[in-house]
C-alpha cells in the first residue's frame, strides 16, 4: 500500500509541475523506471520520519530519560531530521527533471518525431558499506547494520550515496 500511495505522490508532483494530468502508459520506459525509483526512496524517507516521529515522541514522554540524555537524542534526531529534509529536496530536484523530460516527449509524440534521446537510467539502486563493501539495504530506520562486517550506518552515512543514486536516475 505504501508502494502505490509513494507511486500516486511522485505522479502528483509530476503532474503539478507538468501542468496537466499524465497517463503513465504513455510514458517512456526510461520515465516509468525513474518513477519507480522515485517512489521506492520517498517510500523509504516516509518510513524513516516515521520512525523518527515515534522516537522524538517517546522522548518527550519519557520521564526515565535524563535532562542531558534528551538534549543528545534531540540532537542526533534533528541531524537525522534535516538529511532527510536534504534527500526530499533532492527527489523534488528530480521530479522537476523529470517533468520537463515528460513535457518534452509529449511534444515530440504530437509533432510525430522521435523521443528525445535519454542516458540509461540506473537499474539496480543499491547502497555499499563504506567499511567493508558488501551490499546493505535501503534504511528503514535511523540505522542500517551490515550483515557481513556489522557496522552501524546513520542515514547520515550512507545520505551521501542516497544522493547520488537519486542524481543517477
Amino acid at each position: 500500500m505504501l508502494s502505490r500511495t509513494s507511486r500516486q505522490e511522485i505522479l502528483r508532483k509530476l503532474e503539478a509541475k507538468a501542468g496537466y494530468p499524465i497517463e503513465e502508459g504513455t510514458l517512456s520506459v526510461g520515465i516509468r523506471q525513474a518513477i519507480t525509483s522515485l517512489a521506492d526512496f520517498q517510500r523509504h524517507l516516509f518510513v524513516i520520519s516515521e520512525i523518527l516521529n515515534g522516537e522524538r515522541g517517546r522522548i518527550e514522554r519519557s520521564p526515565a530519560l535524563s535532562f542531558s540524555s534528551r538534549l543528545r537524542k534531540d540532537r542526533e534526531m534533528e541531524l537525522h531530521a534535516n538529511e532527510i529534509k536534504e534527500l526530499q529536496k533532492e527527489i523534488d530536484n528530480k521530479v522537476s527533471e523529470i517533468s520537463a523530460q515528460i513535457v518534452e516527449e509529449d511534444k515530440a509524440r504530437r509533432l510525430g518525431q522521435p523521443l528525445p534521446e535519454r542516458a540509461s537510467y540506473v537499474d539496480a539502486i543499491q547502497l555499499k558499506c563504506p567499511n567493508c563493501g558488501a551490499s546493505l539495504p535501503m534504511p528503514t530506520g535511523r540505522f542500517v547494520k551490515c550483515e557481513y562486517c556489522s557496522a552501524t550506518l546513520s542515514i547520515q552515512d550512507v545520505s551521501s550515496q542516497i544522493k547520488a543514486m537519486i542524481q543517477m536516475i
